[in-house]
Parts: structure tokens; C-alpha cells; sequence
């Protein structure tokens, strides 16, 4: 799909996504990093825990698809580099403060004044302009200010932070569609652009409706927890948990009654269950006390099973109800696995094959999804080089100085 598109990735971790999205589109990514590989970018945990950059479980789930180059930016010989380089690219990535490429005269308006087809990109945590541009901040300061922490956990207790650096994952699909719609745009115009994308702004499509929501009434959504209003949303399974809404309306009492149907199959619904209005069910005007009744009893059914049982249930009784994933259990899972939805990536010089998340999309205009694994430290430096007409003693010269 973006085949013929050459991608300068020069991002540290915030933007690793984005470049591994755009490799699996199709375009040629050559991800650079600082010579010895990015120290952070390249932290544990480790495969094997063995330390070794090379080993980094972040750098190979994140950087598949790439091909791999060092070059020190920060030395003059590194910048002429850098713009004979970027001078046979499509794209450049970055996710530097703002100000540090341009200090090093490899930023946007230096390089678009000579390559005025240029797209470049950059990722930053509030924006490359405004009060808080200077800013520096990792993804749990974006994570606070954007406003999700401040929805996320049990109402009496402090907020929570995701394990996973959710503002860099949600960065990188919004700056990979940033990149084509001006791909897209340079094709009719012929003109490149700038893309100025802020974590933080990336935040508010984490809130749902809570933007919204405050511009209509002035009422800022708080933490609930595992309720949603009055009701329980998230449920005790035997060996998880399992979100199931005990809401009303044509799109959840048919569920509703499915569910009650289940359990009297199992001996598990009482009576008064049994006979229950569904019809009349309004979970606004409901007693405390009978939203209490009702979550017992069915809390109590899901405890006694396992989120696969009442998954694959709800599925074949149209019940709304889906389980809370972790990690082990989404790679196991049936569906996934029936749709050839993993990929298994060889890594004979680590002695490992390791399974990666296939395709996110599939379409009728090209393959999409993992096409080498992720480089190794340098591992392109020599034929990337060659296009610009480094040979193998000069390039030995440049390491030997630092600059690759």
C-alpha cells in the first residue's frame, strides 16, 4: 500500500508504533538510533533475561518490519549525514523536544527549504508551540494531563496508570494516518508538510465521550471503577474478570434474559429471578437495594466460571458480555487463532521463534503485516550507506570517530 515510500525514523520510543505501522504498509522504514542502539528504546525486560540490547522484548515487538542504521546527530559529520539521507526519503519521523533538530539545522524549516516534498512528522508531549511546548514528559505525565488517569480506578482510591505505555500506542496508529492523509495530500499538491501531533491532544480520544460531555454541561467525568453510574460493569469471573452491563433499553434486555435463561438451565436463578419484568427494567429508577439483589445474583454466577466459558456462551445466547483479557489469554485465544490472526518471526542469531501480533488490517490493495524482524544494532549501516555513496573504509572511519 505505501510501497515505494521511503520513511526516515529517527523516533525514540514514543513513536516506535508509528514507524512499525507505516513498515507494514509497505513503505521502507530505516529506523536510526544513536550509535550503540537507543539505550532507553532498548531496556528490558529482556528475551531469555539475558541483558543485551539486542534482546529488548519492547525494541523486537515494536520495531518489526524496519531496517536499522546508527549516526550521532549531535556531531556536524552526523548532520550531513542525516540531510543526504533524508534527501532520498518520503518521510521523517521524529519525536525529539522541540527545537533539537532545528538547533542542530536538520528540522523541519531547514530541511523543507531544500526538499520542499517532504513530509516530516513530529511527536512531541504537548505540541512543537504553546505554554507548555518546553515540557519534557514521559508517558505517565502525558497519561495525567491528558485527563485519563484522572477517569481511570476506584472512585476513593488514587488514579491508576496502564503497565504499558498507552499514550505512545495510541500516538502511533494517529501519526501513521497523519503521514498517509499527507502522502495522500503531496500527491495532488506536490507539496510536503509539517505534522505537529501532541500526546497530550491524543488523549482525548482515550475519554470517550468525557470531551464532550464537559463541553455540553461543564461536568467533568470521574473515576468509577468497576461500576458505570449506578451499575456494575466489570464482574469476578473464577480466574479474571469479565465486563457484562447491567443496563436496560432493546440493545441489553434481550441479554439480560438470555443470561437469566442460562442460569435456570444451571439450577443457579432463584425464583424471583426467574420472573422478572424485563420489560418494566429501568436501572435509573431502581432501588439500591433491588441493583444489590441483582448483582448478587448474578456476580455470583460468574464467579463460579470462567471468563472462556462465559465468553463462548454469551456468543452462541447473543449475550453482551466479553471477557478482560490479559496477555496470556488474548495469545490463546480461539478466534485469533482460527483467523491466522499471529505471526511467528525467526530469530536464529537470538536461538528464538517468537510469536508477534499478524496483521492489524487486511485489504484488497496489498499485504499488511510483519515482513523481517526488527534490527539489529547497525545491522543496515553498510548497504543503507552505500545509497549515498559511503563505501566500507569510510564507513569504518565513522565508526571509528563515533559518528555511526
Amino acid at each position: 500500500m505505501l510501497s515505494g515510500i521511503r520513511v526516515l525514523d529517527c523516533c525514540e520510543e514514543p513513536g516506535f508504533l508509528a514507524g512499525k505501522i507505516l513498515a507494514e504498509l509497505g513503505a521502507d522504514v530505516v529506523k536510526l538510533e544513536p550509535p550503540g542502539g537507543d539505550a532507553w528504546g532498548r531496556r528490558g525486560p529482556y528475551l531469555g533475561d539475558v541483558e543485551d540490547p539486542n534482546r529488548s522484548l519492547r525494541w523486537l515487538a515494536l520495531n518489526t518490519s524496519k531496517r536499522g542504521i546508527t549516526l550521532d546527530l549531535d556531531q556536524g559529520r552526523g548532520q550531513q549525514l542525516f540531510r543526504r539521507l533524508a534527501a532520498r526519503a518520503d518521510v521523517v519521523l521524529e519525536s525529539f523536544a522541540p527545537g533539537h533538530m532545528d538547533d542542530r539545522g536538520i528540522g523541519w524549516d531547514a530541511l523543507s527549504a531544500e526538499l520542499p516534498r517532504l513530509v516530516y512528522c513530529a511527536l512531541t508531549p504537548f505540541g512543537r508551540s504553546g505554554p507548555w511546548a518546553g515540557f519534557r514528559a514521559r508517558d505517565l505525565v502525558v497519561v495525567a494531563l491528558g485527563g485519563n488517569a484522572f477517569v481511570t480506578g476506584d472512585p476513593d482510591r488514587p488514579p491508576v496508570h496502564c503497565t504499558l505505555p498507552t499514550a505512545y500506542l495510541h500516538a502511533g496508529p494517529e501519526v501513521a494516518t497523519g503521514v498517509a492523509l499527507a502522502l495522500w495530500q503531496r500527491a495532488e499538491s506536490g507539496a510536503g508538510q509539517l505534522l505537529d501531533v501532541s500526546l497530550q491532544e491524543i488523549q482525548l480520544s482515550t475519554l470517550m465521550t468525557g470531551p464532550g460531555l464537559y463541553a455540553r454541561s461543564g461536568v467533568l467525568p470521574r473515576r468509577s471503577g468497576a461500576r458505570l453510574g449506578r451499575t456494575r460493569e466489570i464482574w469476578r469471573a473464577r480466574d479474571g474478570d469479565v465486563s457484562f452491563g447491567l443496563r436496560g433499553g432493546p440493545a441489553r434486555v434481550p441479554g439480560l434474559r438470555a443470561l437469566v435463561a442460562w442460569m435456570a438451565e444451571e439450577g443457579t436463578a432463584p425464583d424471583w429471578l426467574r420472573d422478572y419484568d424485563w420489560e418494566a427494567y429501568n436501572h435509573h429508577t431502581l432501588s439500591d437495594a433491588e441493583i444489590a439483589r441483582l448483582e448478587q445474583a448474578f456476580g455470583d454466577f460468574f464467579a463460579a466460571r470462567t471468563r472462556r466459558e462465559l465468553y463462548g456462551q454469551a456468543l452462541a445466547r447473543r449475550i453482551m458480555l466479553a471477557p478482560c483479557n490479559d496477555a496470556r489469554e488474548i495469545l490463546s485465544q480461539p478466534q485469533l487463532r482460527h483467523r491466522g490472526f499471529f505471526t511467528r518471526v525467526e530469530y536464529p542469531e537470538l536461538g528464538a521463534s517468537l510469536e508477534h501480533p499478524g496483521s492489524f488490517a487486511r485489504s484488497d490493495r496489498g499485504a499488511i503485516g510483519i515482513r523481517r524482524r526488527a534490527p539489529r544494532v547497525g545491522e543496515h549501516n553498510a548497504e543503507i550507506y552505500a545509497e549515498i555513496g559511503i563505501g566500507a573504509a569510510e564507513l569504518l572511519d565513522l565508526r571509528a570517530k563515533g559518528v555511526v
